[in-house]
């Protein structure tokens, strides 16, 4: 077993996947998570992922690493998918906007676009309280996910917490499906 718990399956790459989310593994470790999520999709091409923290220091993180790494950058839209293009300029990415991925709106959409994982993990049926539509279209999923949490079991939603249990649970193909961004990062990383 290596640090963190869980067996390394797949060859690293030489590329690195800087995702924001905290890298403080005290409430969980989302960085197993997302190495759970993406092995699905990347047998013997998995990146070496690093946890960024807020979005702002996982840009700098960005930034600051060498070339020979091939970096990428994973992080929060926080606002609707057509105003990507505003985000990569505002945050000073759009030479990057190649390497730079988006979870639309925030990593919560991907849980909200595969209710049946959250009425599974939260023993019940918080599908019933989503509304229809496209998850990506949710504005601040994780308010939403705290909402219709607050009563259940295993208490209301926790980002790291449950965020944790649920990557692992998601299916990488649908997300590849309902969110073009996610599609793309496993299109770069398996070339």
């Amino acid at each position: 077993m290596e640090a963190g718990g869980y067996r390394r399956q797949q060859m690293v790459t030489n590329t690195m996947l800087i995702i924001e989310g905290t890298s403080d593994t005290r409430n969980g470790n989302l960085r197993q998570g997302f190495h759970k999520l993406l092995g699905q999709k990347l047998k013997g091409k998995m990146p070496r992922i690093v946890m960024g923290d807020g979005k702002h220091q996982a840009i700098k993180k960005f930034r600051t690493i060498n070339n020979d790494r091939d970096p990428m950058l994973l992080i929060d839209l926080d606002e609707k998918e057509n105003l990507r293009f505003d985000d990569l300029k505002k945050n000073n990415l759009s030479n990057e906007s190649e390497m730079v991925f988006y979870m639309i709106q925030e990593m919560e959409a991907w849980f909200l676009s595969q209710p049946e994982i959250l009425d599974d993990y939260y023993s019940g049926t918080i599908s019933k309280k989503i509304p229809k539509g496209l998850a990506r279209d949710i504005s601040n999923p994780s308010d939403l996910l705290y909402k219709i949490t607050k009563s259940k079991k295993k208490k209301k939603y926790h980002k790291v917490v449950h965020a944790v249990d649920l990557l692992q649970k998601l299916d990488a193909t649908k997300l590849m499906v309902d969110f073009e961004d996610f599609n793309r990062l496993i299109e770069t990383l398996n070339n």
